[in-house]
């Protein structure tokens, strides 16, 4: 999966609070849009698999795995299946629900349409995560005539392409344009207008906060803090001195005294890396099994480096242990390349640095990332090879082709033989 969380900043306030404040600051009329993707991976599994309509569908560890869920459909939902459980736990909830198994490189494709869809609304858009996304919406309603022609235009453009359904929140800042589109859930369209802030958001309980987990809120109840209201007017002694500056920070963002920040779009960062993790149903002896695994993500970093048009040249293994040992060897290539094959020939060796089979160590996790990224024709440094050209230029015709293939059929339509018998992954992380 795509890794492009990014936190909001929190900014001291500039402005002396006053009890019972809540009136975020506008002085600029910003508008942002928060567009949230309706549990997206099981939405594309029913979308491309009708036959699981109506039923019970998770993403993730197949039944009876030690793996976890990614997602679960609106249905699973209901039987109290959510992201991040276990599934010995969701087993044990919804015994009928099916498993599918990830395949992140669709999820990632999907995603990448989706992003193209929301530039056509706004010149500004923050991906926030793999299915959601944040527009800068100042001076492009009056184009719509509305919030909320505006909203349902995106959301008719998301199901008019994708054939699925997001949530869309409009708000003067960001934490409220996220709030909003986590309220009307799924398919829905709340727009929170400066002069509402107060009446909408207050009453809310904490957990509705952006960044409020279990944890934080188990602490802020403690306190007797269960609404947004009341973590606004909560002294700031109290809450910096039971959660530290992250609780002062908490109440003054929701307080609207973070100032424009709240409103400010990222631009987009030039990747360091590519990177792929997998996490085994069950601790590995066996060489061979772990070479296929390798080889299976080589391919799909190389993919997505191919997919963001780079070349890399450092490539690192991650290796931990049943015992959560973890080593991590790396070595640089005399050349660029976006070659699997080659990426692999290096890790095999790595490997061998790190582990013997003999030893009898099991695997629990491993990993392959590549570095030093740039650009194709981009000046490096380095005597480019002919002959590398050369073979480089032969074999991207083959991986465009395969890169098509699995684009229309998924991840694992078509790749390397020697990588098949692990294709079905336990727990898998994309990283960028």
């Amino acid at each position: 999966m795509m890794r492009a969380e990014v936190r909001e900043r929190l900014e001291s306030a500039s402005r002396k609070h006053s009890r019972g404040q809540f009136e975020p600051n506008h002085r600029n009329a910003k508008t942002v849009v928060h567009v949230d993707m309706d549990a997206f991976f099981a939405a594309i599994e029913e979308r491309d698999n009708p036959s699981l309509r109506g039923k019970p569908v998770v993403v993730g560890g197949p039944k009876g795995s030690r793996g976890v869920i990614t997602t679960a459909n609106y249905i699973a939902r209901s039987y109290g299946l959510h992201a991040g459980m276990s599934v010995t736990m969701a087993d044990r909830l919804c015994p009928d629900a099916i498993h599918v198994s990830t395949k992140g490189g669709k999820y990632t494709w999907v995603s990448l349409e989706l992003m193209e869809i929301l530039r056509q609304f706004s010149p500004e858009v923050e991906p926030y995560s793999i299915d959601e996304a944040f527009l800068n919406a100042t001076g492009c309603i009056h184009l719509y005539g509305s919030l909320k022609a505006y909203g349902e235009a995106i959301k008719r453009a998301v199901k008019r392409n994708l054939n699925l359904t997001a949530s869309v929140g409009i708000g003067p800042s960001k934490v409220v344009a996220k709030i909003g589109s986590g309220l009307n859930k799924p398919d829905g369209l709340t727009i929170i207008e400066s002069h509402e802030v107060a009446s909408r958001l207050g009453p809310l309980p904490i957990k509705k906060i952006p960044g409020v987990g279990p944890a934080t809120e188990k602490l802020l109840n403690a306190l007797d803090i269960h609404t947004v209201q009341q973590l606004v007017d909560a002294p700031r002694s109290l809450l910096q001195m039971k959660l530290g500056k992250y609780g002062n920070d908490l109440a003054l963002k929701m307080a609207g005294a973070t100032g424009v920040d709240d409103v400010a779009i990222e631009r987009h960062v030039e990747d360091k890396s590519k990177g792929h993790e997998h996490t085994f149903h069950a601790d590995v002896h066996d060489k061979t099994r772990i070479h296929s695994q390798l080889l299976a993500q080589c391919e799909r970093v190389c993919r997505r480096m191919r997919r963001d048009n780079y070349l890399g040249r450092r490539v690192t293994l991650k290796l931990r242990t049943h015992d959560f040992t973890t080593h991590s060897h790396q070595r640089v290539l005399k050349d660029w390349t976006d070659d699997p094959v080659e990426i692999y020939s290096v890790v095999r060796s790595l490997l061998d640095d790190v582990w013997r089979e003999e030893d009898g160590i099991a695997v629990r996790l491993v990993g392959v990332s590549v570095a030093g990224l740039i650009r194709p024709g981009e000046p490096h440094g380095v005597q480019d090879d002919i002959f590398q050209i050369k073979r480089r230029t032969i074999r991207n015709d083959l991986f465009n082709a395969v890169d098509s293939l699995r684009d229309r059929f998924g991840e694992n339509a078509v790749g390397l033989a020697a990588g098949f018998p692990t294709r079905r992954p336990a727990h898998s992380h994309i990283h960028s």
